[in-house]
């Protein structure tokens, strides 16, 4: 019911990714008010695969 068009929807927040390794914020996204994102994500500046968690 929340889901359809012209419905009640629930907000969400965009934040930003940050590597855990560098600390540089390569990705955007949204995530949902109770939620916690950590993501495996390329990153430009380690030039590979690392964990990105959530900044503001």
């Amino acid at each position: 019911m929340g889901e359809q068009a012209g419905g009640w929807r629930a907000a969400r927040i965009a934040v930003s990714l940050a590597c855990c390794e560098c600390k540089s914020r390569n990705y955007k996204t949204t995530k949902a008010p109770d939620q916690v994102v950590s993501l495996k994500k390329f990153c430009k500046q380690c030039k590979k695969h690392t964990v990105h968690n959530e900044t503001k």
